[in-house]
């Protein structure tokens, strides 16, 4: 069994003995089987995703984002991106604000402040990418969990989890369950159960973008840490995950918005700077979307 060669200090100094095994649990019951089986023949249910990967296909697939920075997708390991028209809706009407921003002129000459919407980035794909259900990112990250110290003593690392969530993280079911497994698994003692650890996953998927907010060190582990999940996500065979947290936990649910880093497999296709009638639009068709259950 083969760790990591850096080791990054978890609570009591990384005095951990490793990884515990083996791990139970995950497995379906037959009557579980049949209810998931029913289930699936909900093609857009959040059920569906999951329990159940999802392909997106390059020659029917548009991923777009909402950024301020019209160069989001440039030069990064991963962003955050949706392909259904109505969450594309959604993010427009929740989360594009006017921001206050420096206008230029053609030399790079300062003209004043303006106020502006989000840029919309378009992206194509140039072959088929898959994204890994809640089910199976689970899987990869228990597998990388199990064989790796350095990302065993990231995840079970609860006070430094614990600070990358926002000021309202006790609010937020996934850090709460998440919160309750690390707690048993003070004690070097406690085997964790793939359903326990699917939780902590469930934590994982949301820090996954922290950047450390200023504190270069934990941006830089956490940057080290994600780049060893994606990279065993593309061994599996995968391009993208399930943005866990925006399809779960969210007060309204995001039907399939995805975290992207197979990078190579993304072209840039448009970008435009949205428009305060488009987003109008959006917040009617998130109003209609919330009425009729959608």
């Amino acid at each position: 069994m083969t760790y990591g060669t850096t080791v990054s200090l978890g609570r009591d100094g990384g005095k951990r003995n490793g990884p515990p095994y083996p791990l139970g649990g995950g497995y379906y019951s037959q009557a579980e089987r049949k209810a998931i089986y029913k289930k699936r023949k909900q093609p857009n249910s959040i059920y569906n995703k999951k329990h159940f990967d999802e392909v997106l296909r390059a020659d029917k697939t548009t991923l777009s984002t909402l950024s301020y920075d019209r160069d989001r997708t440039k030069n990064t390991d991963m962003f955050y991106a949706t392909h259904n028209v109505l969450d594309k809706h959604q993010y427009n009407a929740l989360f594009n604000r006017k921001v206050p921003q420096t206008i230029y002129d053609e030399n790079g000459n300062s003209l004043g402040t303006g106020t502006f919407l989000k840029y919309r980035i378009d992206n194509s794909l140039k072959q088929n990418i898959k994204v890994a259900s809640e089910d199976s990112g689970a899987e990869v990250f228990r597998s990388l969990y199990k064989k790796d110290r350095d990302f065993y003593n990231f995840v079970t690392d609860d006070a430094r989890m614990q600070s990358y969530f926002v000021s309202d993280k006790y609010k937020f079911k996934g850090y709460r369950e998440a919160r309750d497994v690390l707690k048993r698994m003070r004690n070097d003692d406690y085997v964790p159960t793939a359903d326990e650890l699917q939780k902590v996953y469930r934590m994982f998927n949301y820090v996954i973008p922290y950047d450390g907010q200023g504190d270069t060190r934990k941006g830089k582990d956490a940057y080290t840490q994600r780049t060893k999940f994606f990279n065993a996500c593309k061994q599996a065979g995968y391009g993208a995950v399930l943005d866990t947290n925006d399809a779960i936990y969210g007060g309204f649910k995001a039907k399939s918005p995805v975290i992207v880093f197979d990078m190579e497999s993304v072209v840039p296709k448009d970008v435009y700077r949205t428009k305060t009638s488009e987003q109008r639009f959006s917040q009617m068709v998130l109003v209609g979307r919330k009425a009729l259950g959608l």
